[in-house]
């Protein structure tokens, strides 16, 4: 797991050195799709159960305020059902996250690099009984925009989102596929 935080660390930080050197490109984009995630502490803690949420959206609005430079924001959720004998417990994480984004927006291709701040609120149901909480997360990401056409595009992204909570770490790695929009 450590490998994959330092290469997603290493492509972001190419990102933002390429960035830095693009051409300007005022653009505004919203996106909108999948997003699969997998929690690293439940794997972690209970290997009988499956740690995947194969269940989840994504929605992100983004701009640039100078070459290279942006701004994004996005909510997220995902949703699993623990398989296990009696009542299955659901579960579902909702992100609401803003914050830099570095962005090579001069050819068709498009990397980018970015680092979101906000709240994680999970809440997992046992039948008539649900138990919520709210907490710090941040999310560093990086992934590719592909334009389709002048305002399509499609968007592939992956991240390592982490929830402060009671003093200790979860662990989030996510990956999105969507459609971007762009004005």
């Amino acid at each position: 797991m450590r490998f994959s935080v330092l290469a997603l660390l290493a492509l972001a930080i190419s990102v933002v050195s390429a960035a830095a050197q693009s051409a300007p490109s005022p653009r505004f984009d919203v996106a909108a799709g999948y997003a699969f995630m997998r929690d690293q502490d439940l794997a972690n803690n209970n290997p009988d159960i499956s740690a995947n949420f194969p269940a989840g959206w994504m929605a992100s609005v983004g701009g640039n305020l100078r070459s290279g430079l942006g701004v994004a924001g996005e909510v997220s959720g995902s949703y699993k059902t623990i398989s296990i004998p009696g009542d299955q417990p659901k579960v579902r994480v909702y992100t609401f996250l803003a914050g830099p984004r570095f962005k090579r927006s001069s050819s068709r291709i498009a990397p980018f690099g970015q680092l979101l701040f906000g709240a994680a609120r999970a809440s997992t149901s046992v039948l008539t009984v649900t138990e919520t909480v709210t907490n710090f997360a941040y999310q560093p990401g990086a992934g590719l925009d592909v334009d389709v056409s002048r305002r399509l595009g499609l968007r592939i992204e992956g991240d390592y989102r982490i929830v402060r909570s009671e003093g200790t770490n979860s662990k989030e790695p996510r990956f999105t596929l969507a459609a971007v929009f762009g004005f």
